[in-house]
């Protein structure tokens, strides 16, 4: 490969880069457009009906999520108030359980508004006609990434005319394609050999950790007390050490992972496949 051809290469990399970095900015301004064209609109507005529908039926429901937030907050503080001393902090713990899964809920909603915002201001930008009634600031986002993106765009073909649209090697391409596959593959032997294990994994890391605070030299021990080095501080025979180490990370990996297949079946059984009515 001529040295032309290698900084072409890597113009080309840099090009597809700030193409990706350009194509990102343009579809969040287009939301940004597309929520402040859905608020802007009239309730009885007939054009872009089916977007404008489909956005405040998803508004209309955040702001019932948001209601049930304030509720399960109120909720939360009667039964704080009433309940003994010793169920107090259950009734904290369920508050921020109920309202963690609420904010979750509010996420996917605003989550699932984002791609008909984009189509609306994709709409509106297309159409010309509401885009006077719209913040400029807006309008302008969109028009500037899509100029910028046009600019790239011609650069591009630009530079990569003498090299038929692109320097890169012939195998480049095919190579990505098989990173992609490799690395796809990779996941899916993984995720479910590694994943599920992880309560074991953490209970080995808990058990080597209760066993290193244990140790069969008195020196140690004595050091350890005064705070020079790091290790255990309890001393215990050699023989009881060596066991120790090799079974109590054992055990505990065995004992978490015994309580979370347990703790998946009750979950399977009662939210995923409940069992039928008698």
């Amino acid at each position: 490969m001529s040295f032309r051809r290698f900084t072409a290469a890597l113009s080309e990399v840099r090009l597809d880069v700030n193409l990706r970095v350009i194509r990102r900015r343009e579809r969040r301004a287009l939301a940004r457009l597309g929520a402040a064209a859905a608020a802007a609109a009239p309730q009885e507005s007939a054009e872009h009906g089916s977007l404008l529908s489909q956005i405040r039926r998803g508004k209309l429901r955040m702001d019932e999520l948001r209601a049930a937030l304030g509720a399960s907050h109120k909720a939360d503080l009667a039964d704080f108030m009433t309940a003994s001393r010793w169920m107090r902090p259950v009734v904290v713990l369920r508050g921020l359980c109920s309202r963690a899964v609420l904010r979750h809920q509010i996420a996917l909603c605003r989550r699932s508004l984002t791609e008909p915002h984009r189509a609306l201001g994709a709409a509106v930008i297309q159409s010309r006609k509401a885009g006077a009634e719209l913040p400029q600031d807006l309008v302008c986002a969109v028009t500037d990434a899509r100029s910028d993106l046009h600019s790239v765009i011609q650069e591009r073909s630009q530079r990569l005319l003498p090299y038929g649209g692109s320097a890169l090697p012939k195998w480049f391409p095919h190579l990505r394609q098989e990173c992609t596959a490799l690395g796809r593959a990779l996941w899916l032997q993984l995720r479910p050999n590694v994943l599920p294990r992880s309560p074991a994994l953490i209970g080995l890391a808990v058990g080597w950790w209760i066993a290193d605070t244990y140790t069969d030299s008195h020196f140690r021990s004595v050091l350890h007390s005064l705070g020079v080095g790091q290790g255990g501080r309890r001393v215990v025979s050699g023989e009881t050490y060596r066991v120790m180490m090799f079974w109590l990370p054992i055990l505990a990996a065995a004992l978490c992972a015994y309580l979370a297949d347990r703790a998946h079946v009750v979950i399977q059984r009662r939210y995923i496949r409940p069992a039928p009515d008698q």
